[in-house]
């Protein structure tokens, strides 16, 4: 009777604490904690308006504080009274509530029923409240994540095999250099297994998730990514999730609140990325991992020590195109984040900051950080010098270019240079390459240009075929 009533009271937490709108009024809090933070920080405002208008923000902090309070105690009221009907019936609810497997029962069961409640939900939002709940408690609170995977390796550790000899497949470079459409078509062979949105948000126990809810995971509409390019995403699509990862286990060493830096994991580090590819792998025994993700320029000699017989595959493009790309893209974005606040954490929560409102740029020199206005054509050529510069001294011996303008114009050519290197089957997919040129008009008063074009050919004369 008392595992009968842990299972209505989790259920019932999650259903007043959806129907009070609590995620509403938490992000209340944060927004007033927000503004709080930019009148203390900001020097336009004087000493003595900020003294006028702490106080009341103080009052505000108060009563939304209160507010969160009253619907935490509301959303728990049900378990004294569920301990309490226990006690008359000689059960012991409140020890199995208090224990440690009671709050690891409870915590599944709220989790999967949120879960599949909002993967029923009837609500047109791709995200409804009860997913961004999820996606919050996951992917916003690193702890849990932490605690998810280690409850992983302790489930399914012993079953996995030694993935540091394996030829795993990393894709990796600026954003907008193909490194998306490579990726999809070394996916649609057949011979490799990646993280797909079906992960989604707990992608740090990708088992685990999929035995708690794989079969109330419901499919969608193939629809355009929301990047507007043309490619086609659901759940099955492979994307860059891995990231999480690494923000959860070393977040600080590479993310500011204004840039990236390159970093180097610890050994302990490295080996809970060989045992995390293992995971993914659990099921897949007769295929390879497949990894895209442009942050891992910051730790190429990580990823090559982890697995020093995989191949990393670094795409680029013609500057001025990728930059005018990257450009679009920011101010794209810009736009999506200034009108929905989830799209903006949710881009947050996955280190994905090459453009958009919370856009922090790789900063691979300390004593030249990244200057200039985004929505100019000269910053992200900048931004293209600094961060292909940095890949080619940094190159590891398993890393490889691949030029995205020779990939379109003579595909069959490099496409066998690439599968000899990789050791895959002849592409029997669909996927293409294609170029997207715009006509740019551009001067350039300070040699930017010469400098990225020089740069560009020189990687061109270094890439596969």
């Amino acid at each position: 009777m008392d595992w009968v009533f842990l299972f209505i009271g989790s259920v019932y937490f999650i259903e007043v604490f959806l129907r009070l709108n609590s995620i509403n009024h938490i992000k209340s809090l944060q927004d007033i904690l927000s503004k709080v933070t930019k009148v203390i920080r900001s020097p336009r405002i004087s000493d003595h308006w900020k003294e006028r208008a702490l106080p009341r923000y103080s009052l505000l902090l108060l009563k939304q504080s209160l507010l969160i309070f009253a619907v935490f105690l509301t959303s728990f009221a049900i378990f004294p009274l569920l301990g309490f009907i226990s006690e008359l019936l000689g059960g012991q609810f409140i020890d199995l509530t208090t224990s440690v497997m009671g709050v690891a029962a409870s915590s599944g069961i709220a989790i999967s029923y949120a879960a599949v409640r909002s993967r029923t939900s009837s609500s047109v939002e791709e995200y409804g409240v009860g997913s961004r709940i999820l996606h919050q408690i996951s992917l916003g609170t690193p702890f849990v994540g932490e605690a998810l995977f280690d409850l992983e390796k302790s489930l399914y550790a012993s079953k996995l095999k030694d993935e540091a000899t394996d030829r795993h497949v990393f894709v990796c470079g600026l954003a907008r250099a193909g490194t998306t459409v490579l990726m999809r078509r070394l996916y649609e062979g057949g011979q490799f297994c990646s993280l797909t949105y079906r992960d989604m948000p707990f992608v740090l126990s990708p088992n685990l998730w999929r035995k708690l809810c794989g079969t109330s995971i419901r499919n969608i509409e193939v629809q355009e990514r929301a990047h507007g390019d043309g490619l086609l995403v659901d759940y099955d699509s492979p994307e860059a999730l891995e990231e999480v990862f690494w923000r959860t286990y070393c977040g600080s060493d590479y993310i500011s609140n204004d840039y990236l830096v390159p970093m180097s994991a610890s050994v302990e580090v490295l080996e809970d990325f060989r045992t995390y590819v293992a995971l993914i792998l659990k099921d897949y025994t007769d295929k390879r991992y497949l990894s895209k993700n442009n942050n891992n320029i910051v730790r190429l000699e990580s990823i090559s020590g982890a697995f020093p017989n995989s191949t990393i595959l670094v795409p680029f493009r013609q500057p001025y195109q990728q930059a005018y790309s990257l450009m679009n893209q920011h101010q794209r974005f810009t736009q999506l984040h200034s009108a929905d606040g989830f799209a903006k954490k949710y881009m947050t929560w996955l280190v994905h900051h090459e453009f958009g409102a919370d856009h922090r740029p790789f900063r691979f020199d300390e004593k030249k950080p990244q200057t200039g206005n985004p929505n100019e054509l000269g910053y992200w050529l900048k931004v293209w010098i600094n961060a292909y510069t940095y890949i080619s001294d940094h190159l590891p011996d398993n890393a490889f270019l691949v030029c995205y303008e020779t990939l379109c114009d003579d595909n069959d050519l490099v496409w066998i240079k690439l599968a000899e290197r990789i050791n895959v089957l002849p592409h029997t997919g669909t996927l293409t390459f294609s170029a997207s040129t715009h006509e740019i008009n551009y001067s350039s008063t300070n040699g930017v240009f010469e400098h990225a074009n020089e740069l560009y050919m020189h990687m061109r004369s270094k890439a596969i075929a």
